[in-house]
């Protein structure tokens, strides 16, 4: 009896030394660094934190270490796939990312970036408002930065398409009328109106009309850390499965739901070129209702 007990000790301590991650020394994680504050680039920090903590128990411990310049969302990619430079980025998903990158399949806006808004100068405001078919809204000129994947979007949907340098030259280049709308998430319109008025009087929301396509939003990790894309994606269902998630979401943009229920504004539907369709049925499970919604007005 007394070796039967203690070969079950064994085993149980076996057990749980097998149940420990190897090693004590943190996984590195090199997150970008971008000088231009976003909510969604802060909730997306949180939640990479969220995800590695959950997963500390089983892939060891973690440091996340912020790159000490700004490297814009073309350079990002590339670093992804220089050893050592990059450990993971937020993207929306275009071919250059899903070729060089591993993708953890989360939409981790939950959809919320595919409604868009715009800006326009005040002078504009009552005639844009008015739009009502998408042709009209086509001989408008839309202001675009380098690298968006919006832009291809626009493109192949028939928009002409301005591009400018960094983003802060873009709202310039508005108010020059060298285009007329420049598109922006609903999430990022009104914090960025706020940040802009002070030296753009005339910087309005054209409240009246909407762009639609479905926008997913993702973690790429560097194919270097293959074990970093495997713990993202455990820590990443288990926060969804405990309800973490959602509660860091709401935290970020709860507020800003309500957005999407404007009545009276003109929703423009638009298939977004970079994509098929499988990422829209893959990701339904995690979105919001509103976006559901809304995929289920598609003309």
């Amino acid at each position: 009896m007394r070796l039967i007990s203690l070969l079950l000790v064994l085993a149980i301590c076996q057990a749980t030394f097998a149940a420990q991650p190897t090693g004590s020394v943190p996984e590195v994680i090199k997150i970008p660094y971008m000088e231009r504050a976003g909510l969604h680039r802060d909730y997306a920090n949180d939640l990479l934190k969220l995800a590695l903590e959950l997963s500390e128990h089983r892939y060891g411990p973690y440091e996340i270490v912020q790159q000490p310049a700004q490297t814009v969302i073309r350079r990002q990619l590339l670093e992804l796939q220089e050893e050592g430079h990059l450990s993971v980025a937020l993207s929306m998903p275009m071919a250059e990312w899903l070729n060089n990158a591993e993708m953890i399949p989360f939409p981790i806006m939950k959809g919320l970036a595919s409604y868009r808004l715009f800006f326009s100068h005040r002078k504009n405001l009552d005639r844009f408002n008015a739009i009502d078919d998408l042709d009209t809204l086509k001989t408008l000129k839309i202001g675009q930065g380098p690298g968006w994947s919006t832009s291809k979007i626009l493109e192949d949907n028939g928009f002409e398409v301005v591009y400018g340098g960094p983003y802060k030259t873009l709202f310039p280049m508005l108010h020059g009328d060298r285009f007329q709308l420049l598109m922006r998430g609903v999430y990022e319109i009104q914090p960025e109106l706020e940040a802009y008025l002070p030296e753009m009087p005339e910087l309005v929301i054209v409240d009246g009309i909407a762009i639609y396509t479905y926008l997913p939003m993702y973690f790429f990790v560097s194919r270097e850390q293959p074990g970093l894309a495997e713990r993202l994606r455990y820590g990443l269902k288990k926060a969804h499965d405990n309800g973490q998630w959602d509660a860091l979401f709401d935290q970020y943009f709860g507020d800003m739901l309500n957005w999407l229920n404007h009545g009276t504004r003109r929703v423009f539907y638009l298939d977004n070129t970079n994509i098929d369709r499988s990422f829209y049925a893959n990701d339904k499970s995690f979105l919001l209702k509103s976006i559901v919604a809304l995929e289920s007005q598609r003309p």
